[in-house]
């Protein structure tokens, strides 16, 4: 009953192993032809920006969305996976291996006629243990691979807040651009059409960079300002004096990829020992007398290899000495890089505390006018315009301090 069973199976295994190659052979320009018809389907479907839905949505449920839908975040992800995968296949590798293989042969005239014993069929079992010596150190390398790509995915994180926020923050600068424009004396009507015209392609462009993050194009994502954490810088310019965790990570994991790539080299210094079983087939039937199941321990043969080669040529020892040398030259460049990112955030918080006094004389300057009684029509136009032109230059310099807010944001990230 079971030679019966296995002869099915082949049998079945064979003819859809036909249907799959005929299948993949001879479709190749009718999957063409359909996915050459979705395309068209998603062209002729997809709208422009000034045509799609405007969908409000709060800061809390932007950031689930990249979470959600970013691609760059989901290949990130996969890549932590697939490293997680690969620690786990150091053990599994050690997992013995079972293969069957099996055929029939008969003549094409006599295929009605088809027996149990016309097949042949194998079950057997292997396995072998990697390089003993290379396991630690493949162990320890594919850790550290996998905190690195978790470091890099949350990098990546960060930096998408940080363009999400400066997203959100630009467009509520230029909301109120606009509204004080209106203020001021009337256009011209060549004015107002190119006046109009830009605020068309900023606002494209705009939904573009909000939908491209948020990683959904189905409508124009308007974020509640209100809804978003703000920068107070009187929280985040303490921390200067520190890096913050996630940056000496990135730091501590250039030189430590450096290091494993100088001891990966050292280890071929290290006798090879590996180890595999050796046995006849775990369960054989060829059709006559050789049949049924055979693993012993008297047939079953456990090799333990050991190997060693002397470096006679130096080449082992030449790739050493250039790891070494490269090690040591991502220390002084990790070392150099560590002084220019203090000095970047020094100047950073200097910028910072400028703009902060300047822009507090602003605001009470405006105050000041703002309370002042003028004498005549002339004064009071005068003022209004004053303050006018000042709100219009605070406005214009927090659009470049949404610079420092996004730089923040991305060393130290964005505190609810």
């Amino acid at each position: 009953m079971l030679r019966r069973n296995l002869l099915l199976s082949s049998f079945w295994l064979s003819i859809s192993g036909v249907l799959i190659l005929s299948l993949c052979g001879c479709s190749m320009e009718q999957r063409l032809s359909v996915l050459s018809s979705k395309i068209e389907t998603s062209y002729a479907d997809a709208r422009e920006w000034d045509q799609l839905p405007i969908k409000t949505i709060s800061w809390q449920q932007a950031m689930s969305m990249v979470q959600q839908n970013n691609i760059e975040l989901k290949k990130l992800s996969s890549a932590i996976d697939r490293y997680e995968r690969q620690g786990w296949s150091i053990y599994t590798d050690m997992i013995p291996g079972l293969s069957y293989y099996g055929y029939f042969t008969k003549s094409i005239g006599d295929l009605g006629g088809l027996a149990t014993d016309d097949l042949s069929s194998n079950v057997n079992i292997t396995f072998s243990m990697p390089t003993i010596t290379n396991i630690p150190y493949r162990v320890y390398s594919t850790r550290a691979s996998t905190f690195a790509a978790i470091k890099t995915r949350e990098l990546r994180e960060r930096d998408l807040t940080a363009k999400l926020y400066s997203a959100v923050r630009s467009r509520e600068v230029e909301l109120k651009k606009r509204e004080l424009a209106r203020l001021k004396p009337e256009l011209s009507e060549k004015e107002r059409m190119l006046a109009e015209s830009s605020q068309r392609l900023t606002d494209a462009a705009h939904w573009k960079n909000v939908a491209g993050i948020l990683g959904d194009y189905s409508a124009r994502w308007n974020i509640l300002p209100e809804s978003m954490p703000r920068v107070k810088w009187n929280r985040y310019l303490p921390r200067f004096s520190r890096l913050s965790e996630l940056s000496v990570a990135r730091f501590a994991i250039r030189l430590e990829q450096s290091r494993l790539s100088q001891y990966g080299v050292a280890l071929q210094y290290l006798p090879t020992i590996s180890t595999n079983l050796y046995s006849p087939s775990l369960f054989s039937s060829t059709g006559g007398t050789y049949e049924g199941a055979f693993l012993n321990g008297d047939d079953t043969k456990l090799n333990l290899n050991l190997s060693y080669t002397l470096d006679t040529q130096l080449s082992n020892w030449n790739q050493y000495l250039d790891r070494k040398a490269d090690y040591e030259n991502t220390c002084r460049e990790v070392q150099a890089d560590i002084i220019d990112h203090k000095h970047k955030l020094m100047q950073l918080k200097t910028s910072v505390q400028d703009y902060l006094s300047w822009c507090s004389y602003m605001n009470k300057r405006i105050e000041y006018l703002q309370e002042s009684q003028p004498e005549t029509a002339e004064e009071q136009i005068e003022r209004d315009s004053t303050v006018l032109d000042m709100r219009s230059e605070l406005l214009s310099q927090e659009t470049k301090a949404i610079e420092s807010e996004t730089a923040v944001i991305i060393e130290y990230g964005l505190d609810s």
